[in-house]
């Protein structure tokens, strides 16, 4: 009897190990943050991982296995390409890239992939062509349900060089075709996406090494939508320019995460940048692929992560979408370095901190940074392209991002600026002017502060330097509006948006709403009895 209940229990054991294999994703770790998996080795610190690179034959395989258990790398390395063949009739493969070894050492995907699994580390798939996307990912699809496939139980890094650098003769892959396959084929993976290799970096001027706004914005394009685990490979001569960039994206509320690495031609003159980094990043959000002389200096000279300020409290703002007839991403991105309005004006930032009751005043202010489109400063931008500020009665009512009601506060990308009323149904508007307005100098930055008191609304708006531009002369402008007074003495809900076409986009460096008591009682009983005897 005792027998018989124990091969039951085998034959049950191994039908339900079958079923994870088969249907058990859940129990796969790819979609697990690299440096989260590695936690006990690494000390939770990116700059403690190791990696195996250009794992891409036998011989170098064997000496993986032969590893002396101190050096063991934390994860492995390998390029695949397709193999051309002079016969048509020989199908084209998926094979490890490996320019020194003979050809007997040369390895197929499919068996790298076997061997590599077996090592239990992280595994990181370099995609060199376009044309070898395709084959690998339908192979790791097909992996997933076959018994007789590895088990990939630790996390996987599909990356490929999607960008191209500036001065770079390398070819890339196309983007499209890369995040999309990805993304329906092997979702459990870790996207990671970088540029092309420069030549000569050492004789680039430095804007040819930075990460430009612009250059994030296309960055968004392809990871804002995807629901896995994103990646970003950046070169460490490049990261030193961009700081800001680099952080936006760190903040940005989906699993992002950088690794830097570098080579013999990055010199780098100035540390503060990477410090800085380093110092305001989670730790195991950046991974460091870096030379041993970068990596000491680095040691040397990082002091203990701090905990960055929040320009923007992803928990006190609600982002919601409608439907775009654009192919490319149109959407509001947020980040904790602020919110990124991007492609058609179809998106809603509305604040969920509950309007003050009079006497309280209520403010929204921040900084708002405009990114033209490369193709619209050949072409006359709509008047009304800027940001929208709305101060409404009620949000429930809004079925559409066109709000033609309640009070707008809009700041334009030529320096147009006025504040409007748009209730049109009230018996007491004659009373009140609908419209004011101000000009301040076109400028690609301005910084805001309007202020909301219930019976008048408020906007100072004046230019401000961008992000890493220097400072020029402050332009000023403030514009005021009488507003009738709602009922029951509460303040407006309030709602930022973006106004005019998908050809400027903005970012808004800073965002912030809050309230402020600035009336007394007294005197605030007295103004209501005033209002509705004249009312």
């Amino acid at each position: 009897m005792w027998v018989v209940n124990t091969t039951l229990f085998l034959l049950f054991s191994a039908h339900l190990t079958n079923g994870l294999r088969l249907n058990g994703r859940e129990n796969r770790a790819t979609r697990m943050s690299v440096v989260d998996f590695w936690r006990n080795e690494t000390e939770g610190d990116g700059l403690n991982v190791k990696v195996a690179h250009a794992i891409n034959s036998w011989p170098d395989l064997v000496d993986q296995l032969h590893e002396p258990f101190l050096n063991k790398s934390l994860m492995i390395e390998g390029d695949v390409f397709l193999q051309a063949h002079r016969r048509p009739r020989h199908r084209t493969i998926p094979v490890m890239q490996s320019r020194n070894s003979r050809m007997a050492d040369r390895i197929t995907f499919r068996d790298w992939l076997r061997e590599v699994a077996n090592l239990k580390k992280a595994i990181k798939i370099n995609f060199r062509t376009t044309e070898v996307v395709r084959p690998v990912l339908q192979y790791l699809y097909a992996s997933q349900a076959d018994p007789d496939s590895p088990i990939l139980d630790r996390p996987v890094i599909l990356h490929a060089n999607v960008f191209r650098a500036p001065r770079s003769v390398e070819p890339e892959v196309d983007p499209g075709v890369f995040v999309e396959r990805t993304q329906s084929l092997f979702p459990d993976a870790t996207i990671s996406l970088g540029w092309t290799r420069q030549q000569n970096l050492s004789q680039l001027n430095e804007k040819y090494k930075k990460l430009t706004w612009h250059t994030l914005f296309m960055i968004l394009e392809h990871i804002a939508k995807l629901d896995q685990p994103v990646m970003l490979s950046v070169r460490l001569s490049v990261a030193q320019y961009s700081t800001e960039q680099l952080l936006w994206l760190l903040g940005m509320d989906k699993s992002v995460s950088l690794l830097i690495w570098s080579d013999d031609e990055d010199n780098i003159t100035n540390w503060e940048g990477l410090v800085e980094l380093r110092k305001e990043a989670t730790r195991n959000r950046i991974l460091y692929d870096l030379l041993p002389q970068h990596r000491d200096k680095f040691k040397n000279l990082s002091p203990q992560p701090i905990e960055s300020h929040a320009a923007f409290d992803l928990s006190a703002w609600r982002s919601v979408e409608f439907p775009s007839t654009s192919s490319s991403l149109s959407a509001v991105v947020r980040s904790e370095k602020g919110p990124a309005f991007i492609g058609q004006p179809v998106s809603l930032l509305i604040s969920q901190k509950a309007p003050p009751t009079f006497p309280d005043e209520q403010f929204v202010e921040g900084k708002v940074h405009f990114l033209p489109k490369s193709y619209s400063r050949r072409l006359e931008v709509e008047e009304n392209s800027g940001v929208s500020i709305h101060l409404l009665d009620r949000i429930k009512e809004i079925d559409s991002p066109k709000i033609n009601k309640g009070i707008e506060v809009f700041i334009g990308y030529g320096g147009t600026v006025f504040v409007e009323n748009k209730q049109k149904n009230r018996e007491n508007q004659k009373y009140y002017e609908s419209k004011s307005l101000g000009q301040l100098p076109a400028s690609d930055c301005y910084g805001f502060k309007v202020t909301d008191r219930g019976w008048r609304v408020t906007a100072d708006v004046w230019t401000e330097p961008c992000l890493g531009h220097k400072r020029r002369k402050r332009e000023v402008v403030r514009i005021e509006l009488d507003t009738p007074f709602q009922k029951g003495g509460s303040l407006r809900n309030v709602i930022v948006s973006k106004s005019g076409d998908d050809s400027i986009d903005f970012l808004l460096e800073s965002l912030r709403h809050s309230s402020t008591t600035r009336i007394s009682i007294v005197f605030s009983i007295l103004f209501i009895f005033l209002y509705q005897l004249f009312h």
